[in-house]
């Protein structure tokens, strides 16, 4: 038999860092996929030492490919807080999603939308920060997870030993790099992520930019400001007048809540998906692709889709609206069940109450579909692996 695909997946807690070793010919090329954590997963911060020190050791110093999907912490972090590591490493290229372009928002007019939304975010969380507002966790590490990200993603615009490879289906602006019996096909996202915007999803747009005040970066409307008051008691409100503590409960339910949770859905759908064949198997990485994202895919991508896959990284760790379910009869028909495997990175009891993740169902689902489903979630070494 021939070389083997090695799939090495690592414990960081709720997030993705996928790490392939891919035979080519005589080679084997190195691809890392991601490294990151989500911002109220701190713990696992202990963690990236070790992974960062494992990932220099598997690839010897170099890799062939780094790709952050998209931009969110959840999947980027790791190369920033371990820049140590991979500053000294030899990474030939860096790919990234076409969105993340510097210009992109200049060439593409109809996404601005988003760039406008995220401008108005951050103005509400400094707002919150400056008056001494405390955000609930969970919606303050929604707001990290979506807004600190530049420093990130400076750094690994400077990586690579070539220019980084910007990606789109169908669309590389810069040349990405390939290999002599590898072949890999950008799937997603569309160069215009506006494409995302469409039915329901453009309705939630308009009344995010409605509660944020559709007024660029230098005004987010009055509804995201928070004048200071005269302090009642602490006993009655924590601190906070009657009126004071209201507008802080509406404006997070209804204003903030609105926006980020859009801009977290909008830069999911953003995701480099990746369909790498390679040593006679077909692998699939799809970011956190959500729905929005997968039913372009059926609909732009059916030729990809028409052969089934042996391996596939499930969307969005695992969240009941990152795996179409009526398109696992193609990717991972019960037939085949026991060709195909499945990896989920991710973490129990971080995100998610009404829709908790991963989903229990989904993973039900996905069982009965593979020979072997591998999860991240309870680990405590350094990581798992997978032979394809």
């Amino acid at each position: 038999m021939g070389a083997k695909i090695k799939v090495r997946a690592y414990v960081v807690g709720f997030g993705d860092c996928v790490l392939l070793r891919l035979p080519d010919g005589n080679e084997t090329r190195t691809m890392l996929v991601d490294f990151g954590r989500a911002p109220n997963d701190s713990s696992s911060l202990a963690r990236f030492p070790a992974i960062a020190a494992d990932i220099e050791s598997q690839c010897n110093g170099v890799l062939d490919v780094l790709v952050m999907t998209h931009e969110h912490l959840d999947h980027m972090e790791g190369f920033y807080r371990e820049r140590e590591v991979f500053s000294r490493m030899r990474v030939k290229q860096v790919w990234m999603s076409l969105p993340s372009h510097p210009e992109y928002y200049e060439q593409y007019r109809n996404a601005q939308p988003q760039k406008r939304l995220r401008a108005a975010l951050a103005g509400f969380a400094e707002n919150a920060r400056r008056n001494g507002m405390a955000l609930h966790p969970g919606f303050q590490s929604l707001v990290e997870n979506n807004l600190a990200n530049a420093d990130r993603v400076r750094y690994l615009r400077t990586l690579g030993r070539t220019p980084v490879a910007y990606l789109a289906r169908g669309k590389s602006d810069g040349e990405a790099a390939s290999f002599p019996n590898i072949k890999v096909t950008v799937l997603a996202p569309e160069p215009d992520v506006s494409v995302y915007y469409g039915g329901s999803r453009r309705h939630a747009l308009a009344a995010a930019m409605a509660d944020a005040g559709d007024e660029g970066a230098a005004s987010h409307g009055e509804t995201w400001n928070f004048p200071k008051v005269a302090r009642a008691a602490p006993e009655d409100f924590a601190g906070l007048s009657r009126s004071d503590f209201d507008r802080l409960r509406r404006t997070i339910r209804e204003d903030g809540v609105t926006a980020a949770r859009f801009i977290d859905r909008a830069a999911n759908n953003t995701s480099l998906c990746l369909l790498i064949e390679a040593a006679g198997k077909r692998l699939l990485l799809p970011g956190d692709a959500e729905l929005e994202s997968w039913a372009v895919m059926k609909e732009r991508c059916a030729a990809e889709f028409a052969a089934p896959v042996d391996f596939l990284k499930v969307s969005h760790h695992g969240s009941h609206n990152g795996t179409p379910l009526d398109m696992l009869d193609a990717l991972l028909p019960r037939n085949r069940k026991d060709k195909a495997q499945v990896l989920v990175s991710t973490k129990k009891n971080v995100y998610g109450v009404q829709n908790p993740v991963p989903d229990t169902s989904l993973l039900e689902e996905l069982q009965g579909r593979c020979r072997k489903l591998v999860t991240t979630d309870g680990e405590t070494g350094t990581f798992v692996e997978l032979e394809i």
